[in-house]
């Protein structure tokens, strides 16, 4: 994706010009920070799947080739995605 940039945004901002976030997700990543510093990443939708997708296949990849599922007890995919403890 060589033409793809990031922009930020302050919570303050998104939240005001939230349509413009948006708008905006559609061609770039689009970062939000909470007091300076980046906290939650806006993409669009067909970005996100492919992600996704990617990421199922490399899981796939690794059971298939040199995974060995009992090194991880009851290790899921799905635990990847599980929510960060805030501070």
């Amino acid at each position: 994706m060589p033409n793809q940039k990031h922009l930020f945004y302050s919570l303050a901002e998104a939240k005001a010009k939230f349509s413009k976030v948006i708008e905006d997700s559609i061609r770039n990543d689009v970062i939000i920070t909470k007091n300076g510093h980046p906290t939650s990443v806006i993409l669009n939708y067909e970005k996100y799947l492919k992600i996704i997708n990617f990421i199922d296949k490399v899981w796939d990849l690794y059971l298939l080739e040199i995974g060995d599922p009992s090194l991880f007890g009851k290790l899921n995919i799905n635990d990847l995605f599980e929510d960060i403890n805030e501070d």
